[in-house]
């Protein structure tokens, strides 16, 4: 080998090792640990739903055996079956929470898709988890003191 081709080697398979690394959460299809009749039992449950409210609890269960990014999904059409359900916003800071910054865009995305006072608990819990979220993991805390105070505002 030359000598210039080592190091152009040694950076491939550098560049190949972080790529891999990278798409690792996209390998493997779903959570370990899920089995392909409980995914079976949750879109039965989605689809035999009566009411929003049991429809959008039966999409959270779905999200909870998904990967991030199939989850993200469920949790906005969850959303979007129970608007003021404080519940939702709940079991989705807890399915999300090793995934801060996919968390603080859902709810963002909450909190502009309707008026505050509609669904005032609802609007309390995505407020207060995104001041957690500030607080913590993500670190702004001017964005947090501005959430704990729109937070303390609505009454």
């Amino acid at each position: 080998m030359e000598d210039w081709s080592i190091p152009l080697v040694v950076a491939t398979a550098a560049f190949l090792a972080l790529l891999l690394w990278r798409t690792r959460p996209f390998i493997g299809g779903r959570a370990a640990g899920t089995g392909r009749e409980a995914l079976r039992e949750a879109q039965t449950r989605i689809e035999a739903a009566k009411t929003e409210p049991e429809r959008a609890t039966a999409l959270c269960d779905a999200a909870e055996l998904m990967r991030t990014g199939e989850a993200k999904g469920l949790y906005l059409r969850a959303m979007r079956a129970d608007p003021a359900s404080a519940q939702v916003v709940e079991r989705m800071v807890a399915g999300l929470a090793r995934r801060p910054r996919t968390l603080e865009s859902l709810l963002w995305r909450y909190l502009s898709s309707r008026a505050w006072t509609e669904s005032k608990e609802g609007t309390r819990a995505a407020l207060d988890a995104l001041r957690v979220l500030y607080e913590g993991p993500l670190k702004n805390t001017v964005r947090a003191k501005a959430m704990a105070h729109a937070r303390d505002a609505l009454v």
